[in-house]
């Protein structure tokens, strides 16, 4: 999914299971945990904080359930843009917290010992909920999150202190000193993530909590970035009675979710299929560069998309492997459509290819049909030498390809509206058929690779492609099958539809939108850095904690 690592958010995203799993599991936890720190505690040396067996029960649910299930509907009620699943996953893992905080107080073996490690659970709590709700909601609201983290804590406390806290024989002085340290840690957390956002604010004018929070709530945002920009516009038409509609622009599906234009093919894919129009969108070689600042312009994109004038003769599909790079490609009058595809690489700058090239005459699509959970990282830099060798190959297969005899066109196709819209183009010239399947996906799933093998025998060519959407990280982060059985039916209806065809070619310049261009590597930069410097923060905060409460 590129070389700029803010693809790292991907890896960090997961499916919270639904409440009303979450919830048993917290009950149920609660008893299994309860069971089992009361058997470590009972077998240690220390057992200054062991309840008497007939208080295990309120006990149990008073510091294993109670503190949390009140977290899991505060966190929702007094955070409304906080869905109550992920605040219930939030008190279980803080429920897993205390399980194991328990489990090393079982090796406490003094009471200064077992105070600093209570002490510890309960601090380390309160940063969790701070730093999950800053990182999911934004940092705006830090002295709400401040109060509403502080909730689960001080429900602990209040019983520790009820079950034994009052009698392990402390000074007030010591009492105040535990007090005093959630608080400064809690300070300090909240400064170094202030810092953060204030840092990449100044150098990108975006701010990183809003940028997290919405990517995990897949908002739709707008990029206060880029510069002013009329990228073209190219559309391919194929008509057989019915008529397709693939628009190319030469604008990158990105940053991310609903941030720019990350959400740009299905919002293409859905508006060419309004009424009884079918159409999909096709990924150009570019990169994140050309990234949307503001995803309302996909409107922009669409007044583009042309209504191109088709032709009924066409060339067979050609094909040539120049090793480090390979070229699929068709004329079709004093047009042509061509696809390239190379292992190892993700994206390719837009000079690379087409700096000499009419758009209105060539249109070049890049398949992107690496694996989708392991994709290449490699961009190619216009002016390298790899662009120029990659660029002379792109030129020797023009020139075959303007030489190729015309024959009769036919063609057929079929759309799959689902969770990932898909396409299936079977096209025919001169007895050669060729099966072009198309996927809402950043990437391909290993299932539609296996689906395009056992088709094989079938046609002459089979090519595989995806929009290299950015749409979903959500879905990125877990997809790895596909509906291959409606895309298998929809090829066998397109099959069933191959019939005297047209197929046309325009290009349209759009109307003026910004794209990010060099900002995006400000954004990616300032985002790689500030990530990890956070975490060295954050380990630092936490050592020092450590040390601050035993030493």
């Amino acid at each position: 999914m590129g070389a700029d690592n803010v693809d790292v958010f991907q890896r960090l995203v997961f499916s919270v299971p639904p409440l009303k799993a979450q919830i048993p599991a917290l009950i149920a936890l609660s008893v299994a945990y309860s069971v089992v720190a009361y058997v470590a505690l009972s077998m240690s040396i220390f057992t200054a904080v062991l309840p008497e067996p007939a208080s295990i029960l309120p006990t149990a649910v008073l510091l294993f359930l109670l503190p949390f299930l009140l977290a899991g509907e505060l966190f929702h009620r007094l955070l409304p843009s906080y869905p109550r699943s992920w605040s219930f996953f939030l008190a279980l893992v803080n429920q897993l917290v205390l399980f194991v905080s328990a489990l090393v107080l079982s090796g406490a073996n003094d009471v200064g010992n077992a105070w600093s490690i209570v002490w510890l659970l309960f601090i380390t709590i309160y940063l969790i909920n701070i730093l999950a709700l800053v990182v999911s909601t934004g940092i705006d609201r830090y002295k709400r999150i401040l109060l509403v983290s502080l909730a689960e804590p001080a429900a602990l406390i209040a019983a520790f202190y009820a079950v034994a806290g009052g009698n392990l024989g402390f000074s007030t002085y010591r009492h105040a000193f535990a007090f005093a340290s959630l608080l400064i840690a809690a300070a300090f957390l909240v400064s170094v993530l202030g810092l953060v956002d204030y840092l990449i604010r100044s150098n990108t004018d975006v701010s990183a909590f809003a940028l997290t929070s919405g990517i995990l709530r897949n908002d739709r945002e707008s990029l206060n970035l880029g510069v002013e920009a009329e990228p073209a516009v190219e559309t391919l038409a194929i008509d057989n009675g019915d008529r397709l509609t693939l628009a190319a622009p030469w604008v990158h599906p990105g940053p991310l979710g609903g941030f720019g234009g990350g959400q740009l093919s299905g919002n293409v894919i859905d508006a060419l299929n309004e009424g009884d129009e079918e159409g999909f969108f096709l990924h150009v070689p570019c990169t994140h560069k050309e990234d949307l600042s503001n995803p309302t312009d996909a409107g922009k994109i669409l007044d583009a998309v042309a209504e191109p004038d088709g032709v009924g003769r066409a060339s067979r599909l050609v094909h040539e492997d120049y090793g480090e790079i390979e070229f699929y490609g068709r004329r079709f009058g004093d047009k042509r459509v061509v696809y390239l595809h190379a292992e190892g690489i993700d994206d390719y700058d837009t000079g690379v290819f087409m700096r000499d090239v009419d758009g209105a005459e060539l249109l070049l699509v890049d398949l992107h049909k690496h694996d989708i959970q392991d994709g290449p990282t490699k961009e190619v830099q216009y002016g390298s030498s790899e662009a120029d060798r990659l660029k002379r190959h792109f030129d020797d297969f023009r020139e075959r390809l303007a030489e190729e005899p015309l024959g009769e066109y036919a063609a057929g196709f079929e759309m799959v509206r689902d969770d990932r819209d898909m396409v299936a183009i079977a096209e025919s010239v001169d007895g050669q058929d060729v099966l072009t399947m198309g996927i809402d996906t950043n990437g391909v799933t290993p299932d539609i690779r296996e689906l395009a093998a056992g088709h094989r025998g079938e046609f002459d060519e089979v090519l595989v492609f995806s929009t290299d959407t950015h749409a979903s990280v959500h879905e990125l982060a877990n997809k790895t099958r596909s509906n291959v059985a409606a895309l298998d039916a929809a090829i066998e209806r397109a099959v069933d539809d191959v019939s005297p065809a047209t197929i046309g070619l325009a290009s349209r310049k759009t109307a003026p939108l910004k794209l990010l261009k060099n900002d995006y590597n400000g954004l990616v930069f300032s985002v790689n850095i500030l990530i990890r410097l956070t975490v060295i923060a954050l380990l630092a905060l936490y050592a020092l904690l450590v040390l601050w409460l035993f030493f």
